[in-house]
């Protein structure tokens, strides 16, 4: 006779399970039953990613095929299209695997800025390209200001914080010579972006030479 392991009672050596509480009597026959691999977090991370991209299709097709057959033509179903195409864009890595934060803010940053530009091509066929000429620089300037707060908040991988500050600065630069051939005129709003690009440059350069050009040089394989 055997207590069990569970409730205490004493329990006949050749039953396998309590009779009360349906423990099982010995290590043995419990391990044998529940002998199977455990799922970890990746594999449960890549079926729910599986799972959300059966829906999404499935969903899209749907939506398309109701248009077509009410309207002839896909017209409101590509909203459908573009918002499930901008949540992909926002958390489908994340859902995919693990990256690490400023990955986040570069995906949600530049979703932000697609939609901008979707509902001002809808709004006004960029006639009044007010996505590009003020939304989009405000998404900077803030992108830009969250780098800057993580980049001091965490001790290590900064380097990765510099390198997305010059990148941004480069960004802002280069919308400045899509303004001059697109708009003719030289947009405030980038002119504010690559101004305070270029102060950050210059106290990344004052203040962590070595460490930023370093990683610069890396980066650019010098």
């Amino acid at each position: 006779m055997n207590n069990c392991r569970r409730c205490g009672v004493r329990v006949d050596e050749s039953l396998g399970n309590c009779p009360l509480c349906g423990a099982f009597v010995s290590e043995e026959t419990s391990q044998s039953i529940y002998d199977y691999p455990q799922i970890d977090f990746k594999t449960r991370r890549q079926l729910f990613f599986k799972i959300s991209m059966f829906i999404t299709v499935f969903t899209v097709a749907l939506v398309c095929a109701i248009n077509l057959v009410v309207n002839h033509t896909i017209s409101w179903s590509l909203h459908v299209i573009f918002g499930f195409a901008l949540l992909w864009l926002a958390v489908g890595r994340s859902i995919k695997k693990r990256f690490n934060v400023r990955k986040h803010l570069t995906w949600d940053f530049s979703a932000v800025i697609a939609l901008l530009f979707y509902i001002n091509i809808w709004t006004s066929k960029l006639a009044n390209p007010w996505a590009f000429t003020l939304g989009a620089p405000i998404v900077v300037l803030t992108w830009a200001t969250v780098l800057e707060i993580l980049m001091f908040a965490h001790k290590g991988g900064r380097n990765n914080y510099q390198i997305a500050l010059t990148k941004l600065f480069v960004l802002s630069a280069i919308c400045i010579g899509i303004s001059f051939i697109w708009l003719k005129t030289c947009d405030w709003g980038w002119i504010v972006c690559a101004a305070r690009g270029f102060v950050d440059i210059l106290a990344l350069s004052f203040f962590a030479k070595e460490s930023y050009f370093s990683e610069l040089k890396k980066r650019l394989h010098l």
